[in-house]
C-alpha cells in the first residue's frame, strides 16, 4: 500500500513520493470522502483499493481543493456519487492548459494510467464562503481561499474537527502565490474566523505534515504571512531578500529558488500596479491584544453569512 502519514479510526493521509503531496481519506457513518487523490498510478490505485475496502455501503465523495494538475490528476480512477470543487474551478477559463500539463507530465514520464485523464466536473460547486452540505449525520462547511489559485477551497469537517486546506500552510513549502498576494493575504487572514466559526484542530495541507494542534497551524499562519511581508518590503525598498534565512527553514532551495523567484516577480507587477502598498509601521506594529481563538477578536463581519444546507 502506499505512503500512509496519518491514520486515525476516521482519517487517513496518503503521502506521494512526488513533492509530499498529500491525498486525504476521511470516513465516516455515512460517506467516504476523498480529497485531492494524486499522483503516480500505483498512489493512486492504492488509494482506490483503500476506498473500496472501507466503503460499505457509504457514498462516496470526491473533492477537490484547487485546479493544480498534480491535484486533479486522479479524477477519473474514482466513481464517486459527488464531486465537490469551487464555482471558478469548473470556469477555470486555463483549464484546457491544465490538462494538457497532466497529459505532458505522463508522457515526459512515460507513464501509462487505467483511467482517462480530464478536467473535473463538479456536482456541488462552492460559490461564496460558509456553504455547508449535510449528508446525514455528517456536516461539512467550505470556503473560498484564493491566492495561491483564484479557485482554491478549504473543508471543514464538523465532527472531526479537521480542515483540508489545499496548498496552503505546509511546514516543507513558504507560500507559492499563483494568483494574487493580496488574496492571499486576506485567507491567511480570515482562518481564525473559519476557525472560531467551525472549530478544528487539525489541519491537513497540500504538501508536508499534518498540522495536529492549534498551535501548529497557527505558527505556519505567522510563518506564511511573514514571508508574504518580507518579500514586499524587498519588492518596496530594493532591498535584499534573506534568503540565507529562508534556506534555514526550507530544505529543497534547488526547487524551492523557482518558485520564490516567480513570487518576487508576481509581487513587482503587482506593487508597480498599486495593488498594495508597503507600511513598515503598520505591518510591524504588534497587536494591542494577543491572539486568542474564540476571543472575539475574529469574529466574522456584521455583514450575514447565510448557510446552504443540502439534505440528502
Amino acid at each position: 500500500m502506499g505512503k500512509i502519514i496519518y491514520r486515525d479510526p476516521n482519517v487517513t493521509i496518503f503521502q506521494s513520493a512526488l513533492y509530499q503531496t498529500n491525498s486525504t481519506v476521511v470516513k465516516t457513518d455515512d460517506v467516504v470522502m476523498v480529497v485531492d487523490p494524486a499522483w503516480l498510478p500505483d498512489e493512486v490505485a492504492d488509494i482506490r483499493q483503500y476506498v473500496e475496502s472501507i466503503r460499505g455501503k457509504r457514498s462516496l465523495f470526491l473533492m477537490f481543493t484547487h485546479s493544480d494538475f498534480d491535484h486533479i490528476v486522479g479524477y477519473r480512477a474514482f466513481a464517486a456519487d459527488k464531486v465537490f470543487t469551487t464555482e471558478a474551478l469548473i470556469s477555470n477559463p486555463a483549464k484546457e492548459e491544465i490538462l494538457q500539463q497532466l497529459i505532458d507530465f505522463d508522457q515526459q514520464h512515460y507513464i501509462q494510467r487505467s483511467y482517462p485523464l480530464e478536467y473535473p466536473e463538479g456536482d456541488f460547486q462552492v460559490y461564496r464562503d460558509g456553504v455547508q452540505f449535510r449528508h446525514g449525520n455528517t456536516k461539512m462547511a467550505f470556503y473560498l481561499t484564493p491566492g495561491h489559485t483564484a479557485d482554491s477551497m478549504m473543508v471543514v469537517v464538523w465532527q472531526l474537527g479537521l480542515c483540508i486546506a489545499g496548498d496552503y500552510l505546509s511546514n516543507i513549502e513558504f507560500p507559492f502565490i499563483y494568483h494574487n498576494s493580496v488574496a492571499y493575504e486576506q485567507t491567511l487572514e480570515k482562518m481564525p474566523r473559519i476557525h472560531d466559526r467551525n472549530w478544528f484542530t487539525r489541519l491537513v495541507p497540500g504538501h508536508g505534515d499534518p498540522a495536529l494542534t492549534i498551535t501548529d497551524w497557527l505558527h505556519r499562519r505567522t510563518e506564511s504571512l511573514a514571508y508574504i511581508y518580507a518579500l514586499r518590503e524587498s519588492v518596496a525598498t530594493g532591498r535584499p531578500f534573506d534568503l540565507d534565512a529562508l534556506w534555514k527553514r526550507y530544505s529543497f532551495p534547488r526547487a524551492l529558488a523557482k518558485e520564490h523567484e516567480n513570487n518576487l516577480a508576481l509581487l513587482q507587477k503587482e506593487y508597480a500596479a498599486g495593488l498594495w502598498q508597503w507600511d513598515p509601521e503598520l505591518v510591524m506594529m504588534p497587536p494591542k491584544e494577543p491572539l486568542v481563538l474564540g476571543s472575539g477578536l475574529y469574529k466574522p463581519e456584521i455583514v450575514r453569512e447565510q448557510e446552504e444546507e443540502e439534505e440528502e
